[in-house]
């Protein structure tokens, strides 16, 4: 019994499902926490890599990937947003937003994004959905989203 219990569980991590999203390959992961909800982060975890792309096709985030220009695919990588971007290449690069608000000055409608990112402890680097996620300090980066694409980026502090 406890060998086929072991090799039932040597299969399951060998079919490509992660168990944590810190364990996805680094597109995977970004893509995990865009996803709406907690039931689709679930169900992207169960999935075994070769499924993963039909998942994201069937919740409309690969078009918006495949539709953002290379330089912003090659920026994302790196964590970097530049004015210009397109709003969902910023998601992808900082993770969902921990505020969003829309306004509408001039007659324009407005987004502007809040993204906390840690600056000190073991998350340094890294962009999180509260400040008290960080285990450390935190900076604010504020995002404004004008037809869709970054209009201006500001840091508060």
């Amino acid at each position: 019994m406890r060998v086929a219990v072991t090799l039932a569980m040597l299969l399951s991590t060998g079919s490509g499902c992660a168990n944590n999203p810190e364990r996805l390959p680094e597109l995977d992961r970004r893509f995990y926490y865009n996803l709406d909800s907690a039931r689709d982060q679930e169900q992207f975890l169960d999935l075994r890599d070769e499924d993963r792309q039909a998942f994201l096709e069937r919740k409309g985030l690969w078009s918006k990937w495949i539709a953002l220009p290379e330089a912003e695919r090659t920026a994302v990588g790196d964590g970097n947003v530049e004015i210009g971007f397109h709003e969902f290449a910023t998601f992808m690069a900082w993770g969902p937003p921990a505020d969003s608000q829309t306004r509408d000055p001039d007659g324009r409608a407005v987004r502007q994004h809040t993204f906390i990112r840690c600056t000190s402890g073991p998350k340094a680097g890294r962009f999180v959905r509260a400040n008290l996620d960080c285990d450390g300090t935190s900076s604010e980066i504020l995002v404004t989203i004008r037809d869709g694409k970054v209009a201006e980026i500001n840091y508060p502090h």
